[in-house]
């Protein structure tokens, strides 16, 4: 088959990560595979140039005069309106998450099967009224890029936040943790580095913290995992753990756990080094790509083509619309969390130099005060003095002061 995966965008991120994981997987397949974006970054066309895909940009409407395809895997509801506007193809629409923009296109009839990578995802996927054919498979993890390099230390000593999520109070967190059990902390993401490459940074740490494919590819390369992200926790990744997280979309709500500073360094205290290995085996067993990838083409297989519907490429442009809403939403709230914080270190310097100037002027007033006592003071001698010199008995005994003068000279000589 010619396959075309097609994301809203291309960026550097967990779905364009899903892209070009699967497509190579496909590729080994014989199927030809490109990958189409209505935008790219300049990291995102690194991604799919670094696995040798074709990666093009335009929009839904110029997809669909494409012929040069015949299934589509969409991760985009606006892509699958565009190419259903115009031609007949079957699809699979895969689901990351459940901001509305990222939902199947039910206006197609009929609907896309679903792919769902989580049990969370999956209800989700049951609920919509256009009742899609939902396909549970696993998180797709390259085995051959990701696995063990090196022996997981006895002893942690690093710590890596592998996450583009994380914000700078939870990040105070965990370097608060760290920081009491004299573990090195270092992170990886859009907050702070990026890599196309971040195998050889998840080798060098011993603990892996992040959400979602993180976890998954810190596991893959031997290294224990704690899942604990922007949306909570739920702590280190065991064969007993990884049922109900990994029903969970490894998203840090999976149990019951509030995992704040305490519990992370009680948790990294305990850290032992079979985890890596322990997590290695649970990534080979149930998260390979080619499986993945052998699946996705058995649904592909099946799928049924919508119906073609020049309306719907009026669905694909709201779709945009909404998403390209939705990013600017989140783009303003970035923004605004950066000004408050921006406002609140303006604040605590000025209650800085507030209190430097309250200091200044209470010293300024006790100066102030001190001088007007000694003007005072001064004041007070000086009318004693000319009280004294005004007084009838130093007028009187002036003549003895004189000749008490005059004798000291004398008997001076």
């Amino acid at each position: 088959m010619r396959i075309v995966i097609a994301n809203s965008r291309f960026l550097l991120g967990g779905s364009e990560t899903y892209a070009v994981t699967v497509g190579e997987q496909l590729e080994q397949l014989g199927h030809t595979v490109t990958l189409f974006a209505g935008e790219a970054s300049k990291e995102g066309r690194e991604l799919a140039a670094s696995r040798g895909l074709a990666l093009g940009t335009c929009s839904p409407a110029e997809l669909a005069e494409r012929d040069d395809f015949d299934a589509l895997i969409a991760q985009d509801a606006a892509a699958a309106y565009g190419v259903a506007s115009q031609r007949e193809v079957p699809q699979v629409f895969v689901i990351h998450g459940f901001a509305s923009f990222e939902h199947p296109p039910q206006g197609l009839s009929p609907v896309p099967p679903v792919v769902v990578l989580s049990d969370r995802l999956a209800d989700r996927a049951a609920a919509f009224a256009g009742r899609p054919e939902v396909v549970r498979l696993r998180q797709p993890i390259d085995l051959w890029r990701f696995k063990p390099t090196a022996p997981a230390r006895e002893r942690a000593r690093r710590v890596l936040a592998f996450s583009n999520y994380l914000p700078p109070d939870r990040l105070a967190m965990l370097e608060a943790a760290c920081g009491d059990l004299g573990l090195e902390l270092t992170s990886m993401g859009a907050t702070s580095t990026t890599s196309l490459t971040p195998q050889q940074r998840i080798a060098d740490a011993d603990i892996v913290v992040g959400y979602g494919r993180s976890v998954l590819e810190g596991m893959a390369a031997g290294r224990a995992a704690y899942v604990w992200d922007h949306a909570g926790g739920d702590g280190w990744m065991t064969p007993e753990t990884y049922p109900a997280i990994e029903a969970n979309g490894f998203a840090g709500a999976a149990t019951e756990n509030i995992v704040g500073t305490e519990r992370l360094r009680e948790d990294f205290a305990a850290y032992r080094s079979e985890l890596g290995p322990l997590g290695y085996d649970l990534v080979r067993k149930h998260h390979s790509a080619a499986r993945h990838a052998e699946e996705l083409v058995g649904v592909l297989a099946r799928a049924q083509p919508p119906a073609v519907d020049p309306v719907n490429a009026t669905f694909g442009i709201l779709i945009r619309s909404e998403w390209r809403a939705e990013d600017d939403r989140i783009k303003v709230t970035a923004q605004l969390r950066e000004k408050a914080a921006e406002v609140e270190g303006l604040a605590a310097r000025l209650g800085e130099v507030g209190e430097a100037g309250d200091a200044e002027r209470r010293g300024r007033l006790a100066a102030e005060q001190r001088l007007q006592e000694s003007e005072r003071q001064l004041q007070e001698a000086h009318l004693r003095l000319q009280a004294l010199f005004g007084s009838v008995s130093w007028r009187l005994t002036a003549p003895l002061r004189r000749l008490t003068a005059a004798l000291r000279a004398l008997l001076g000589r």
